[in-house]
């Protein structure tokens, strides 16, 4: 266990099994800090010092208390990449927030990238072959011929080429299905539970309601 400042450590994405950094679950992190919880030290490449398990943890210390703050670290010697990012899908896939269908999507592409086989891939992320096959028939689509992860919203999408305005909108989707978001907003109507002093809110409604307006048009043209 060695002591490095926040700032000599490397958050390189490229290794990193998550499709994101879920501000949410560092905030969670955050506040537990502040209540005096103890958190794991981060598991750190030796040579290089990018981070193979810990993301979210070194976000919220850096809130908290800024680049120079200094924490324990576990170094690890790896002999390649690929290796420092199987060791990642077993940290993250074993433990702190599970990861997500379209966080799994991600590391079938990241595997490819590294030559990982489906074995050693479905070993690390702690499910079946099959469901890897499962998931890259299931999640993954194309932009510009480049595949991509898709969010469970749009997973209707797998296989197809998007265009670069849906593949940034699948990025900022949350990933549940679109049958719920829609229920959950006309539960909010039909028991008048919107916030009608919130302008914004009331403004994006109008805009939400010209669009069915043009989308029943275009379906029943």
């Amino acid at each position: 266990m060695k002591t490095y400042p926040l700032s000599a450590l490397v958050f390189d994405f490229d290794l990193y099994p998550r499709g994101s950094v879920d501000s949410q679950h560092v905030s969670e992190i955050t506040v537990a800090m502040q209540a005096g919880v103890a958190m794991p030290p981060l598991v750190i490449d030796a040579k290089s010092k990018r981070v193979i398990d810990g993301f979210h943890r070194g976000r919220a210390y850096k809130h908290l208390f800024g680049e120079d703050h200094k924490i324990e670290c576990v170094e690890k010697a790896y002999k390649s990449e690929k290796d420092m990012f199987i060791d990642a899908m077993r940290y993250n896939a074993a433990h702190g927030r599970a990861l997500t269908q379209h966080d799994r999507a991600h590391c079938i592409l990241l595997a490819k990238k590294f030559e990982i086989d489906n074995a050693t891939l479905a070993t690390a992320l702690n499910v079946t072959p099959e469901r890897i096959g499962e998931l890259t028939a299931s999640r993954i689509g194309s932009v510009s011929g480049r595949p991509i992860a898709l969010k469970q919203t749009i997973r209707h999408k797998a296989g197809q080429e998007l265009t670069s305005q849906q593949a940034s909108a699948n990025d900022k989707l949350s990933g549940m299905n679109q049958l719920f978001y829609v229920n959950q907003l006309v539960t909010l109507i039909e028991n008048d539970l919107i916030d009608t002093d919130n302008e914004d809110l009331i403004k994006g409604l109008e805009h939400l309601a010209r669009l069915l307006k043009d989308f029943s048009k275009r379906k029943a043209a």
